[in-house]
């Protein structure tokens, strides 16, 4: 059973080592110059943080970790707009970043990331999808940054959130995808959603995107639950499987009361029908994942 932390250790939270935020209003309200430098002090130290949280899931023989999408805080926001090289601090920022790829290139876990959920390649909106490509680039700019493989071993996984006509969705899609660096468009993968009486089961994303572009399918447990389409669990699994050319990074996590609302703690164990990195979204993050090893045995 091979199982993967996302985002964030509690433990190390516990102990103050965390991810720093910025927020837009915070930056515009202050004087340009000493917002990037906040800016740029919480970079580094974001970076110092996936440095720990990466021996720290080492350590606890994890194995994967989801990047967090918060690394480069508001450095994409349209009215922000900053370019990495044009933050100060750059013998700062280049040595503890290539402190954290030679740690990865030491590494035996999984890493990935799930981009924001505000991110839409379905919109008409043409301010929303190039603002949604910027963020994409800019996930993938933190991949290459890394050294992170340029392919489906380190993926970058979104959803398709629009409901209605699969057909038309999955061309605007489509389209928008094409749009994307190759940096993106090597990573990227798609989820099946929760909605119940939504669109983008396992076997729609199947029919409507991935034979038309070859783009895995991630399958995630509690979402399938939600919105099963005619599919068993075992099925669904397989299908999504199937799509992937290199081993899969999945998703489990269980509902509270039959509902979509994470859980703390799981009250049973993944099952893998083929191998497969199974990326924990229980709300206890690494305690629960600590407890799930603990069931097993």
């Amino acid at each position: 059973m091979k199982l993967s932390l996302c985002c964030i250790s509690n433990t190390l939270h516990n102990q103050n080592i965390k991810f720093k935020m910025m927020r837009v209003t915070n930056f515009l309200k202050l004087p340009r110059d000493q917002a990037i430098n906040i800016l740029t002090d919480r970079i580094i130290q974001n970076f110092i943080t996936l440095k720990k949280t990466i021996e720290y899931c080492e350590n606890n023989k994890f194995h994967g970790y989801r990047i967090t999408s918060d690394l480069l805080p508001v450095i994409n926001h349209p009215s922000i707009l900053i370019k990495f090289e044009d933050l100060p601090r750059q013998n700062d920022l280049s040595f503890v970043i290539n402190e954290c790829k030679q740690l990865i290139n030491k590494s035996t876990l999984r890493f990935s990331s799930h981009p924001s959920e505000f991110i839409s390649l379905t919109s008409l909106n043409k301010d929303i999808i190039s603002n949604s490509i910027r963020d994409l680039q800019t996930h993938g700019f933190i991949f290459d940054l890394l050294g992170l493989p340029n392919n489906y071993m380190a993926p970058l996984n979104i959803h398709v959130r629009k409901d209605g006509d699969p057909e038309s969705i999955s061309r605007v899609v489509i389209n928008n995808i094409n749009k994307c660096p190759g940096n993106v468009k090597n990573r990227l993968v798609l989820e099946n959603n929760d909605n119940k009486n939504g669109t983008w089961s396992v076997k729609k994303l199947i029919t409507y995107i991935h034979t038309r572009t070859g783009i895995p399918i991630t399958f995630d447990n509690l979402h399938h639950e939600m919105l099963p389409d005619n599919l068993n669990e075992q099925q669904a699994f397989e299908a999504a499987y199937c799509t992937w050319p290199v081993e899969p990074i999945f998703h489990y996590s269980e509902g509270i009361n039959g509902s979509r609302k994470h859980a703390d703690f799981a009250t049973k164990l993944p099952i893998s029908y083929m191998p497969v990195t199974w990326e924990v979204e229980l709300k206890q993050k690494d305690l629960a994942i600590q407890k799930m090893y603990a069931m097993r045995n």
